[in-house]
Parts: C-alpha cells; sequence; structure tokens
C-alpha cells in the first residue's frame, strides 16, 4: 500500500465518522472540508493555517469533533458506484473533484462544519464557530450539518 491509499482511506474514514448523517453530499462537503485544511487550491489563504498532510488534519478534527462508528460494509452511502464515498474520495485527495463548499462569494471554502443548535452548550464548536459569525460565515447546509468560513 502506498501512502497517497492509506492517506485516502483515513479520510474516507474520517469523513464517514464526523458525518452525522449518512447523506452522500454531507459526505462529500466533509471530504472536501477536509481537503481545505491540506490544500490552498491555488487561492491565496492570508492568515489562514494549514496542515502539511491529509493524515494531520483528520486526527485533528477526529480529535476535537464528535464522531459515529464505522459504517457496515455494504453501506449504501459507502459504496455507491457514482456517489458513494469511496467512489469520490479520489478525486477530492487528488484535487480533481470541486469543493462542493467553495463558490464565487467563498472561493476557500468551507473550513468547519457542525449543527447550529449546539449554541449555547459550550462546545468547541459553539465557541470557535458560532460565536464569532463575524470570523466564520455560513457558507451552507449539506445534509445534516452546516458549515462555516
Amino acid at each position: 500500500m502506498q501512502q497517497t491509499e492509506f492517506e485516502k482511506g483515513l479520510l474516507a474514514m474520517a469523513a464517514w465518522r464526523l458525518a452525522r448523517s449518512s447523506d452522500v453530499n454531507e459526505l462529500l462537503a466533509i471530504l472536501c472540508t477536509l481537503r481545505n485544511w491540506v490544500t490552498n487550491r491555488g487561492l491565496m489563504h492570508t492568515g489562514l493555517y494549514h496542515f502539511k498532510t491529509y493524515t494531520e488534519v483528520i486526527e485533528n478534527f477526529l480529535a476535537i469533533y464528535p464522531v459515529r462508528g464505522l459504517p457496515m460494509i455494504n453501506e449504501p452511502a459507502l459504496i455507491d458506484p457514482r456517489e458513494g464515498l469511496l467512489a469520490v474520495v479520489d478525486g477530492v485527495y487528488d484535487n480533481t473533484r470541486a469543493d462542493i463548499t467553495s463558490s464565487h462569494a467563498n472561493p476557500s471554502g468551507a473550513r468547519y462544519f457542525g449543527v447550529a443548535s449546539e449554541v449555547g452548550t459550550g462546545s468547541w464548536f459553539d465557541e470557535e464557530v458560532l460565536k464569532q459569525p463575524h470570523i466564520h460565515k455560513l457558507i451552507g447546509k449539506f445534509g445534516s450539518q452546516q458549515f462555516y468560513e
């Protein structure tokens, strides 16, 4: 197994564990968000922190975000040949798949995600993202989670 295959496996596993639903758009948006911490896709990210590898960003996200268990091997959102997590992870990893969290107004894409109902809970997401809307603007909702700058 090569390093890239290992990281793609970790990336798929992390997206599944960080998702709160089996919605393929939520899974893809999480993949794109993790990628946004590793590569800038040629865009300027003045003052924004980046990780050198996917392994580093995955380790950090899994440490601070709530996670769920791993999927069954026959989970449709994992194995669908067109939209499943295993079908899209290569394109996200090698940067050939478009970032669904980016737009003309927000070319850098999302860097955080979570559920807005966590406001007032004192969680990391509440304190660092939800209570700072002037810094972390809402980009959109994919599946059950909202994605932020």
